[in-house]
């Protein structure tokens, strides 16, 4: 009996020797497919390389030569001959990450992508020609717990607006807000919905605080950071039209951003005083936002042939966008004027990582048709569109000009620049509502399903996908539902029904099933709030007169069994 327990206990040791074999063979192998992914701007000079150590490696000191020497053979000999130094790639604080790996076990359950950002270095080496670093890069791929390496442009990448709006009649300038083909964001103004209580950043590279629409308003540089002297008005008004389309002042003159309501929206410019670096102002971005905030990045990068795609085609800025979206924070990114098909051959290394969690967004039309700009990349890791077209906003000065003051001056924006502002709005005004009723917020992946499920399909997928665009009546209407459904006791009862509807002063509920005397009948208003609280009338019958018109919900409760209809005041 011992030896047979022996070789049981023999072949069961054996078993799992070979799957701890296999779960870390399978662990690098999906390590390593991130690699072969860097290449070289072809219009910059200049660039500066990352790269990712696996995350076996541990830093226990910031010698990080030394610790990678001891724990990666090879290494060193790189070392020697390209005399590497390396610190820290990712500039968010200790307090930081410990907040975001907190965040992340809440709203994802998994800390890891926020652990690989301590693993990501910044490599330098004397004379680091794009010939050097790219050579350099090649090689440090090749040793074992290198997960990959990435170079980024230090000259200045274009902020995606470079296609020239079609300006055709306007019959009013926001049209983008009225109902399809606009996202309707009327109708959650007239709900009182605007955003309030929400923060919002954006990453790109400048915004003029003077305008008239933002200079009484907490629109913001974030503090410490500056907007390089050489950055044309070309990049600063770039900046000038977004905050408009989100943010902008509403009152009696001018324009009104979409979410206007919100907390603050504080610009972290890629090109400082102190040089062009995207990954810092992304990092900062991420370090200065808490769950339920919302980053836009109005950023896009080079693909094959240098073709515009999401900046997170990038693998650090996509490894710092996966870590802020798992911590709580939603990420809405452009996803570039290329005109790019993401589910060709080229772009699968970038599909195979999975998702990062952000809201991609192509440009469509601004017509019912919704179709595709023949300049937005597309492709199925594009989640969302709005209007490339005829969006009117703050800046640039090609609308109008008042009284010659560059502060007052007026655009007709265009691409994904202008259609990720929008979709942007929609999340902020959305999240504010959610928590107004939830007391929680919704995490990136839960906003961009809101989205999509209500949203106006695209037409003609065919030319290359961009999804829908967002419409807020139904999406407001969802998270209602959502919430009526949340808090309905656990056995419902259907068989009630409510007459006439639309009503103008009376209501009869026709309810089939045995109530009791205690039975309850409470009415909520399209924001969630009480408006009346009763027995349920023996009568069946509820006067509305006194109501205001609008949308309403009935609840009848009776013990543990509840239901809802939706009732329309005239």
């Amino acid at each position: 009996m011992l030896l047979k327990s022996l070789k049981i206990q023999s072949i069961t040791m054996i078993r799992t020797t070979i799957f701890i074999v296999l779960v870390f063979s399978i662990a690098e192998s999906f390590s390593q497919n991130r690699k072969g992914q860097f290449h070289l701007t072809q219009s910059s000079n200049t660039h500066e390389l990352y790269v990712r150590f696996s995350s076996s490696i541990r830093f226990t000191t910031t010698d990080y030569e030394e610790s990678v020497k001891s724990q990666i053979e090879g290494f060193e000999s790189l070392q020697n001959d390209y005399s590497i130094s390396l610190e820290k790639g990712i500039l968010i604080s200790e307090e930081s990450l410990s907040k975001m790996e907190q965040n992340a076990l809440k709203y994802h359950g998994d800390a890891s992508a926020v652990l690989h950002l301590k693993n990501i270095l910044k490599v330098s080496i004397p004379n680091p020609t794009n010939e050097r670093l790219f050579e350099l890069a090649t090689k440090l791929e090749e040793l074992s717990k290198v997960d990959y390496c990435s170079l980024l442009s230090l000259e200045p990448i274009k902020p995606p607006f470079d296609i020239m709006p079609v300006t055709p009649n306007f019959e009013t300038n926001q049209t983008y807000l009225a109902a399809n083909p606009g996202v309707n964001m009327q109708h959650a103004w007239n709900l009182g919905l605007n955003g309030s209580g929400i923060k919002v950043r954006n990453v790109e590279y400048g915004f003029n605080k003077n305008h008239e629409e933002f200079h009484q308003i907490n629109a913001f540089l974030a503090t410490g950071m500056t907007v390089n002297s050489n950055a044309s008005v070309d990049y600063t008004e770039h900046g000038t039209a977004v905050f408009g389309i989100v943010f902008a002042h509403k009152g009696n003159y001018g324009v009104s951003g979409m979410a206007h309501g919100a907390t603050e929206m504080i610009l972290f410019p890629e090109w400082q005083q102190s040089g062009y670096n995207r990954v810092f102002a992304v990092s900062q971005s991420i370090q200065n936002s808490s769950p339920g905030d919302v980053i836009i990045f109005e950023m896009q990068t080079g693909g094959q042939n240098d073709q515009y795609v999401p900046a997170e085609y990038n693998n650090v800025i996509w490894d710092l966008t996966l870590a802020a979206s798992n911590s709580g924070i939603i990420i809405v990114a452009a996803a570039g004027n290329g005109n790019q098909n993401l589910n060709s051959a080229f772009y699968q290394p970038y599909m195979n990582r999975g998702d990062s969690g952000a809201i991609i967004v192509g440009a469509g039309t601004s017509t019912l048709a919704h179709n595709k700009l023949w300049y937005s990349t597309h492709g199925t890791r594009v989640d969302l569109q709005a209007w490339g077209e005829n969006v009117y906003a703050t800046g640039y000065g090609d609308a109008v000009t008042i009284g010659g003051d560059f502060n007052q001056r007026y655009t007709n924006f265009a691409g994904t620049s202008s259609a990720t502002p929008i979709v942007a709005s929609c999340a902020i005004v959305l999240q504010s509502y959610h928590f107004s009723l939830n007391g929680t917020y919704l995490t990136g992946p839960q906003m961009r399903d809101l989205l999509k499920i209500t949203g106006i399909a695209q037409g003609n997928p065919n030319a290359g996908n961009i999804g829908p665009i967002p419409n807020m009546q139904a999406a407001v209407q969802k998270v209602y539902d959502d919430y009526v459904l949340l808090n309905l006791p656990s056995n419902n009862f259907t068989n009630f029904t409510v007459y006439p509807n639309p009503a103008t002063s009376q209501i009869v509920l026709m309810v089939s099933n045995e109530l009791s005397k205690n039975a309850q009948l409470e009415v909520f208003n399209a924001l969630g709030q009480l408006v009346s609280q009763s027995l349920l009338p023996e009568s069946r019958e509820l006067d509305i007169s006194g109501f205001t018109s609008g949308i309403y919900f009935l609840k009848v409760t009776d013990g543990n069994q509840a239901t809802v209809k939706k009732v329309i005041k005239k």
